[in-house]
């Protein structure tokens, strides 16, 4: 009767150690890859902040609200994290120029309603999500001058009603939905 209390004990005991261990490991991964703004960039509380060339990998943490210029260029970002950027709603520049991002979330830009230029030069995105720039009804300039791109999905413009500058060079595109530049009237 001893016995399988015993080996439920050794199981629970097991399993107890385990999930430690999980949890200091993701604790001590968070631990290296954040980086706080205040050691790697210029102005973390500004209304511009400049975290230009600091190979960081990811983007800083405790970034002020109030930034209205973010300048994370020519770092080694490969991936954006969905809620990266939702308390930046005054952000009316975002340059992520030279990095090496691949993809992009669906909704990284939706409170960026005041974002007026969007830089994403010299990465390596092969596609961009349907409604990716549905929210910034504000975007003046959008780089995307560059990438991989191959496709663009049908509609992916329709809300840029202020854009004045698209730069699409340097890409692979070879054909374009048809009417995708219709309701870029500026």
């Amino acid at each position: 009767d001893m016995m399988p209390k015993m080996a439920l004990s050794r199981g629970f005991h097991f399993h107890v150690v385990l999930l430690v261990a999980a949890l200091v490991n993701s604790h001590f991964r968070t631990e290296v890859n954040a980086v706080n703004c205040t050691a790697v960039c210029d102005d973390c509380l500004a209304e511009i902040v400049s975290c230009y060339s600091r190979n960081l990998e990811s983007v800083p943490t405790g970034i002020g609200a109030q930034a209205k210029q973010l300048y994370l260029d020519q770092n080694q970002l490969s991936a954006l994290p969905t809620g990266i950027f939702h308390h930046m709603t005054n952000l009316q520049t975002l340059s992520l120029n030279g990095n090496q991002l691949s993809a992009l979330p669906t909704g990284i830009f939706h409170h960026m309603t005041n974002l007026q230029t969007l830089s994403l030069n010299g990465n390596q995105l092969s596609a961009l999500p349907t409604g990716i720039f549905d929210h910034l009804t504000n975007l003046r300039g959008l780089y995307l001058n560059g990438n991989q791109l191959s496709a663009l999905p049908t509609g992916i413009f329709d809300h840029l009603t202020n854009l004045r500058g698209l730069y699409l060079n340097g890409n692979q595109l070879s054909a374009l939905p048809t009417g995708i530049f219709d309701h870029l009237t500026n």
